[in-house]
């Protein structure tokens, strides 16, 4: 499957930025998986590139000057192949990723849910679909601060939370698991396009648990960024001088490819 990305964030603020530095994760690697067969990320201000602790591409952007805006548009050509996980690809051995973060840690409810389930795929399996039939998926209802416990007692939140959740419970039955972001092509245009799943570690290789869908493969996703939790993870992460109150909107587009391969 050939697909077009394009993906647009804005950033307004009260009174003009002084001063800028933005981690961007909005770049997708290939892997067995997805094969990039163009990419480009515009930027308002000057950009270096780095590989991050989980081997994510980051693209540094910092502006020196004044700004009331700052709009940072990705675009690119994604063929996916269908392939399963790899074995690992990762540059830290799985047990890492058993560690909880302020957003992962389970407290006794999560903690309670997590041990009635047994550490393998048959019982994550199971796992996911009580969190999704437990937790309604309503935007709006949470923020990216809100930890795992917190929307786990809402019962309600999206993609990012269901993650967490699962995450939680994973690590605490000792399965080592990692949050994923990126995006997820859909036929519903009205269908989000950023998305957030997890991949556990289970026996040896790594398996994909798409919580807010149900789905235990990713057939339909683009992989941007990996790590123990969103913040590890998200697509834009920065510091700034300056302008007051911070208004963000993001919208992407997932579409299948003209493009002759």
């Amino acid at each position: 499957m050939r697909l077009h990305i394009r993906h647009e964030t804005r950033y307004t603020y009260d009174s003009p930025v002084r001063d800028s530095i933005q981690y961007i994760r909005l770049t997708p690697r290939n892997t067995p998986q997805q094969r990039i067969h163009q990419w480009k990320l515009t930027t308002p201000g000057e950009t270096s590139q780095m590989v991050d602790g989980f081997g994510n591409l980051v693209t540094v952007m910092t502006l020196a000057k004044p700004v009331s805006e700052i709009i940072l548009t990705a675009e690119g050509i994604v063929d996916l192949t269908g392939k399963p996980l790899t074995r690992d690809d990762s540059p830290f051995p799985p047990a890492v990723f058993l560690r909880q973060t302020p957003l992962t840690e389970a407290d006794a409810a999560l903690k309670e849910l997590a041990d009635q389930h047994t550490p393998n795929k048959r019982g994550l399996l199971k796992l996911m679909q009580q969190l999704r039939d437990h937790v309604a998926f309503q935007p709006g209802a949470t923020t990216v601060s809100h930890t795992a416990s917190e929307a786990y007692s809402l019962k309600a939140g999206v993609c990012q939370d269901h993650t967490h959740m699962f995450l939680a419970c994973c690590r605490h039955i000792g399965v080592p698991a990692r949050y994923v972001s990126g995006y997820i092509h859909s036929p519903n245009d009205d269908h989000v396009a950023t998305h957030a799943w997890a991949e556990a570690w289970i026996g040896r290789n790594w398996q994909t648990f798409d919580v807010v869908n149900t789905l235990n493969v990713a057939e339909s996703h683009i992989k941007l960024a990996v790590g123990l939790d969103y913040r590890d993870s998200a697509p834009v992460r920065g510091v700034r001088g300056g302008g007051g109150t911070e208004h963000m909107s993001t919208r992407a587009w997932v579409t299948d490819s003209e493009i002759s391969q």
